[in-house]
């Protein structure tokens, strides 16, 4: 199968693609979601963004709000 008839291919349905050496690929046409996550996966700028958010006070556990939930439950019985 040439390149031009994957291609094609992937552009209808999921192609799955095993090596001779037994490794696997999926290839499948990317919507726009996707090339944006991949792009700012390899964003430096971004990540670095994120790393900063994940910092900053104020935020809440899960834990806290669920352990909060219980508590307002526990006092509407």
């Amino acid at each position: 199968m040439t390149l031009e008839e994957l291609l094609k291919a992937a552009r209808s349905q999921t192609v799955f693609i095993v090596t001779p050496e037994g490794e696997e690929y999926v290839l499948e046409a990317a919507d726009d979601f996707e090339k944006e996550v991949a792009q700012l996966g390899n964003s430096e700028k971004f990540m670095q963004f994120l790393e900063e958010r994940r910092k900053e006070p104020g935020r809440i556990p899960l834990e806290e709000i669920e352990k909060r939930l219980k508590m307002e439950e526990n006092e509407d019985l």
